[in-house]
């Protein structure tokens, strides 16, 4: 639809600006028309690393980049999605891609972020050279694509910092549950236990009433109130003790529980340390991933570097080769007159080797009539060498 076209731009009042390094810059970049771009999708990056992620209306800081790098939300309704960074830095000065995903559209825009000296306005390119902590930069937008490799590293590097959020929010949501849970168990365990000791100081308290009331019945005269108040004693002694043995079956039974309960604590405090070594063990791959990442880097820019060499020595090379062969050319047309000149000796050579040619096939059709003519003599010899020696065998004949 129409509300879903757009296009990445660079505001014209913000192509240069004086800088002093720790302190907040902006990255401008806004949608034309000025739609909304709450409900999109927007990526940052520096080169191929992912400074800053907003995606189903939240705001992630690049894995390089924590504490440092953000959107303003409030300014994303008006088609404002510029990059803020706090405590700017000299290694911040590069090349950025913004990425702008709304459905199935997607726009980005290469944005070049550059260092410059108020006397001759060259570029800085070695931070070293930057004069004190003061630090004149200027935006351009940059016609430079990016190729397929760097895509894919632009990719994971935001994946990585998508999921490497949701991995630590969903560990803190286990967490807080696991010791919620624990609290809750352990609130009831103490509310049982408290019961218990009230209605064990209860029965304590009947239990003194009784032998007052036992010792005040040695002083009476009628035994036979005593024996029917000891009877009744001795009934509610019978009762107290079932309810103090039926207390402590209960007390046993809050044991057991409270000893299940911190048998699930001790496997839970394992299952948190390993959760814990598997997330320092994910964050040491992390790691391992980026220095992997930097030293391909590295290796992708020597190999650029290398291969701009070779293309000027080859340059060099061709020219020289371009000169040499000028020369050649005079030299092939002197050789190609010489061919010419040899060309038609050759054509009369050929032409003697024809002759010849034919007088030898006549000499050899001779040779091999002489050749049947001896073959034919040989065979008469042979046939009267076996007569001779038929003859020989046969003396008498």
């Amino acid at each position: 639809s129409f509300t879903d076209e757009f296009r990445l731009i660079v505001p014209n009042d913000s192509q240069s600006a004086e800088v002093k390094l720790g302190s907040d810059v902006t990255i401008p970049c806004h949608l034309s028309p000025e739609i909304s771009a709450v409900d999109m999708e927007i990526r940052w990056f520096k080169e191929t690393d992912c400074a800053c992620l907003y995606k189903n209306r939240e705001v992630i800081e690049g894995r390089n980049y924590e504490g440092r790098t953000g959107l303003s939300t409030k300014e994303l309704n008006r088609g404002n999605v510029s990059l803020n960074f706090r405590e700017f830095r000299e290694s911040d000065i590069g090349v950025y891609l913004c990425q702008v995903i709304s459905k199935d559209r997607a726009e980005e825009i290469i944005i070049g972020l550059e260092a410059r000296e108020d006397s001759d306005g060259k570029p800085v390119n070695q931070p070293s050279k930057i004069q004190g902590r003061q630090v004149h930069l200027t935006l351009h937008e940059s016609n430079r694509t990016c190729e397929e490799n760097q895509r894919m590293k632009m990719e994971e590097s935001a994946l990585m910092t998508e999921l490497e959020v949701n991995y630590v929010k969903v560990l803190h949501q286990t967490i807080f549950r696991l010791f919620k849970n624990q609290g809750k168990k352990l609130e009831q365990t103490e509310l049982q236990l408290k019961a218990s000791k009230t209605d064990l100081e209860r029965v304590l308290q009947q239990l003194e009433t009784i032998r007052e009331k036992s010792g005040l019945l040695k002083n009476k005269k009628d035994l036979d109130m005593k024996e029917s108040q000891m009877q009744q004693i001795e009934k509610q002694l019978l009762q107290i003790t079932k309810y103090i043995e039926e207390k402590q079956n209960q007390l046993e039974e809050k044991d057991t529980q409270l000893e299940d309960m911190s048998k699930q604590k001790s496997e839970k405090e394992k299952l948190l340390e390993s959760t814990i070594k598997e997330m320092e063990t994910s964050k040491q791959q992390l790691q391992t991933l980026r220095q992997e990442h930097m030293r391909q880097q590295e290796m992708m820019e020597k190999k650029e570097q290398l291969r701009i060499s070779e293309f000027n020595e080859k340059s060099k090379c061709l020219e020289e080769t371009k000169s040499l062969l000028e020369e050649r050319d005079g030299k092939i047309k002197d050789l190609e007159k010489e061919k010419d000149r040899l060309d038609e000796e050759l054509q009369d050579k050929d032409r003697r080797l024809k002759d010849i040619n034919a007088k030898l096939m006549q000499t050899v059709r001779e040779v091999e009539k002489k050749q049947n003519q001896l073959q034919g003599k040989h065979t008469q010899l042979e046939n009267m060498h076996k007569m001779m020696s038929e003859k020989m065998r046969r003396p008498e004949n």
